[in-house]
């Protein structure tokens, strides 16, 4: 789970601006995406530790993840500069609270739980953008991006298993 939603930031960083750029958009507002996206996920971490502890890590996280995966698709698929920027911003807003939760959820078992999820947490985060970029080439973007959606879907489908026992 964690390499399934930190390959969501490492596309948002790497392939948001571009995703605009195909779009037809200038470029300050294929810049804009990327800086909304983190403005989004920013908002989302400040307030995820007030939402996590009323309503439980598996219910923010899942509801999160299928905010992203909504966002992300209709982003991608809406083909227009406003849906796309709305759509990163949304994806971040709705991955914030995963790695969090996630890294809170691993202290359970230790210091070597935590490094096994941050491990690959960031293997997602270098290796996403490569493989975005390979199923880019062979595809389209567009069709590429719909990678971090289907796999923030299976955040989603997964937060109450791996999360069940964090809630407060």
């Amino acid at each position: 789970m964690a390499a399934a939603s930190l390959l969501g930031e490492g596309a948002a960083a790497d392939w948001a601006a571009v995703h605009l750029h195909t779009l037809g958009a200038p470029t300050a507002a294929s810049a804009i995406a990327f800086a909304l996206y983190s403005a989004a996920m920013a908002a989302g971490r400040l307030t995820g530790d007030r939402l996590t502890a009323a309503f439980g890590a598996p219910t923010v996280v899942r509801a999160g993840a299928v905010l992203a995966t909504t966002g992300l698709t209709i982003g991608v698929i809406g083909r227009s500069t406003p849906l796309a920027l709305a759509g990163w911003a949304v994806f971040g807003l709705g991955l914030s609270t995963t790695v969090p939760s996630l890294i809170t959820a691993a202290g359970a078992g230790g210091a070597k739980a935590v490094a096994t999820v941050t491990a690959t947490g960031y293997l997602g985060l270098l290796a996403g953008p490569a493989l975005i970029g390979a199923l880019a080439s062979a595809t389209t973007l567009s069709t590429a991006l719909l990678l971090p959606a289907l796999l923030a879907a299976t955040v989603a489908a997964l937060a109450h298993r791996a999360l069940e026992n964090t809630t407060p």
